[in-house]
Order: structure tokens, then C-alpha cells, then sequence
């Protein structure tokens, strides 16, 4: 057995357009031995491999790993701490890896959880992260509307677990980007509605896939709320945009 340990690298694969990976990400993918990708629990699907199918070679060993959209399992890190040993008998063979992540696997990626569970079992593997598009850098794009201007403030905040962390970004900051809000769709409406921010407001869904939706206002929200979409909200914090 070849005593180095071979590199995992975390690749990001942007917000699902095939073409918006990274140069670096494609050769990175061309390269390494074998291929994680994190899926859908229960239907086994993987839009991050759907995005990096193309620059996958077909002699490449892909395995999903199937992951929960929820909370549950993160504090026991259950799948993390089940994966991690399979991916580090591949690493102690002196192979390379990726695990693959959709948009960036700094940004409210699974990859920092499985990361803790790695370290556990090789401490002393080598890790190397390639930064992925984001999915609100994708929407802003796709609506020509800057994230930020000037000496504009920034933030980016989720709301799956509730409204207060949007509400404190919302007074402090003049652009406010809302992520995960799919259970929260309206309630979040109503907030940016009570607040006269509804104007002002960037709704999209399904970023550079199939079927996106960029739409200003909350109405389009509230019809068509998903999984995949987020809120983009200009001239807070007491600014006029």
C-alpha cells in the first residue's frame, strides 16, 4: 500500500449550470481519482453531480451519499461520521478524492461538517477547497442588479430556523440576502412586506437551472415558493436605494 495520503479536495460546483464551474474546479475533476457527491436522502439525487457530470471522465468512480435537507443528524454528525472512514480508506491509499457541494463549500455547506468527521478518523490529511459560485451571486447576475455598492453593507442570513437573524440584518445593513427561506417563504413576505421593503426586493428560484425565476416584489414568492430560492433585498437600514 502507498504510504502517502492522497488529497481531498471540496470542490464547489456553483448553482447547478454545468458551465458555471470553476476552470479550476473542471481540472480538479479531470484529475482526482475518485468522486463524493453529496444527494438527497430519499430520492438519491445529486444536483451538485448533475452540474459536474460533464467534467466527471467516465472512468471515474462516483459514489452519492445521501443527506438530509433538515437539521436532524448535524449534531450527531450520523452520515458525516459513517462517510468519513470510507473516504479516508481511499485517501490512505495514496488516492485523491472530491466531495462535491452545490455553490460554495464555505457557504452553508455540508463540507464543514463532514470536514470535523474526517479529522476524527485522519487528522493528517491533506485538504485543499475550491471556492464555487455562489447561488445569490448567480441571481444578481442573472437580474443585472449589483450585491453591494460604495461603502454599502452586506449580509447574508438564512432563515430556516426563524425571522430574528433577518430582522437584525435588515436595521443594520442597506443589502440583506436571504437564504434557505423555503419553510419560511411567507413569513418572510410578510416581514419585507410590513417593513415597505416588497419593492425592493429580488425573488429567484432555481438559479441558472431549468425553470429559473427572477421576479421583483413578494408575489412571486408566494406562488411559487421552492426549496432552491432566495430573497435579495436593496436599500435597507434606513438608505434609499
Amino acid at each position: 500500500m502507498d504510504e502517502r495520503i492522497g488529497t481531498l479536495y471540496a470542490v464547489g460546483v456553483g448553482p447547478g449550470d454545468p458551465e458555471l464551474l470553476t476552470v479550476r474546479a473542471a481540472r480538479v475533476l479531470g484529475e482526482v481519482d475518485r468522486v463524493f457527491a453529496a444527494g438527497h436522502e430519499r430520492s438519491g439525487r445529486s444536483r451538485a453531480l448533475e452540474a459536474a457530470r460533464p467534467h466527471i471522465p467516465p472512468t471515474t468512480p462516483v459514489e452519492v451519499i445521501g443527506f438530509s435537507h433538515t437539521f436532524q443528524g448535524l449534531e450527531t454528525r450520523r452520515v458525516h461520521r459513517r462517510l468519513a472512514p470510507r473516504i479516508a480508506a481511499c485517501l490512505r491509499q495514496g488516492r485523491s478524492a472530491a466531495f462535491l457541494t452545490l455553490g460554495d463549500p464555505s457557504t452553508y455547506s455540508t463540507f464543514s461538517y463532514f470536514l470535523e468527521a474526517l479529522r476524527e478518523v485522519l487528522p493528517e490529511a491533506p485538504v485543499r477547497v475550491v471556492p464555487g459560485v455562489t447561488s445569490f451571486a448567480a441571481a444578481a447576475a442573472a437580474a443585472g442588479v449589483p450585491l453591494a455598492e460604495g461603502d454599502e453593507g452586506f449580509a447574508v442570513v438564512s432563515a430556516s430556523r426563524g425571522l430574528e437573524p433577518v430582522r437584525r440584518a435588515l436595521d443594520a445593513v442597506e443589502n440583506v440576502v436571504i437564504l434557505k427561506p423555503y419553510r419560511n417563504t411567507a413569513a418572510v413576505c410578510d416581514l419585507l412586506e410590513t417593513r415597505g421593503l416588497a419593492p425592493r426586493t429580488l425573488y429567484a428560484s432555481r438559479c441558472s437551472l431549468p425553470g429559473a425565476l427572477t421576479r421583483w416584489g413578494v408575489e412571486p414568492a408566494r406562488r411559487h415558493a421552492e426549496y432552491l430560492s432566495l430573497f435579495l433585498v436593496k436599500g435597507t437600514g434606513g438608505r434609499e436605494p
